[in-house]
């Protein structure tokens, strides 16, 4: 289980070159994948959701494309942790992220813009095995490559065909600012009302989730590997144990 917070530090008094009316960003999405796919990245081209999540905000075509690959076991999960109405202003929220699928990517509009967005791609929360307690990523804003537009208000502009996605934190209106945002994601697992609490109903621990926690020990399933070595012995019942007697708040 991370928290994800989105700090935003987009403003008139840090950005003020041409710096719009009503900046907002829109809501903060992504996935939980494999590193089998790729949402987007620097240097390639968007798909339809990401273009319209860069030109209008909307979650709903990138949320198809993930919808699509959750179909083919290739994602775990939409992520959507709203927007932020006015910038500056932070945003955050829960994930729960499975080692099968342990690639975290996330994007959201800067808005007003013509195609213009910040996030991060393939993070992969599960480097080398062990999962990232924490991690703070700089956020800069990038160009999707679909609209033409050079202004924060210009008029829409479609490119035909797309350009390769582009940082653009060394260009108009971007150059000697500084970073848009920041991106923390802290994982919170040490928490017993959070991951020993394997059954419904969620926010209460008992008996039950000893219950599933036997079950997933007993079957090998992931969820007992209390302590992330890939393997299932006492040390998993341990930490189970120590976990639980936190209690939840």
């Amino acid at each position: 289980m991370y928290e994800v917070e989105f700090v935003a530090g987009w403003s008139a008094a840090n950005h003020p070159t041409s710096f719009p009316p009503n900046p907002h960003f829109s809501p903060l999405i992504g996935a939980t994948h494999t590193d089998v796919v790729s949402l987007w990245a620097p240097g390639g081209i968007a798909t339809n959701g990401i273009e319209v999540m860069a030109e209008t905000g909307s979650p709903a075509p990138l949320r198809n494309e993930v919808d699509a690959y959750i179909a083919v076991d290739l994602a775990d999960q939409f992520i959507n942790l709203g927007p932020i109405a006015l910038s500056p202003d932070s945003r955050s929220g829960m994930i729960e992220v499975d080692r099968a699928f342990p690639m975290l990517s996330l994007v959201t509009m800067i808005a007003p813009s013509p195609d213009w967005f910040v996030g991060i791609h393939d993070l992969d929360l599960r480097a080398g095995g062990v999962w990232l307690d924490e991690v703070v990523i700089d956020l800069e804003p990038y160009d999707s490559g679909t609209d033409a537009g050079v202004d924060y208000v210009s008029g829409n502009s479609d490119i035909t065909p797309h350009l390769p996605i582009a940082n653009i934190s060394d260009g108009f209106p971007f150059a000697g600012s500084p970073r848009i945002g920041t991106l923390r994601i802290t994982r919170v697992s040490e928490a017993g009302c959070v991951r020993a609490d394997l059954s419904a109903p969620y926010g209460e621990l008992d008996f039950f989730d000893v219950s599933a926690f036997l079950s997933a020990f007993s079957e090998g399933d992931p969820d007992a590997d209390f302590n992330d070595d890939g393997v299932f012995d006492f040390f998993d019942v341990s930490a189970f144990l120590s976990e639980l007697s936190g209690g939840c708040p």
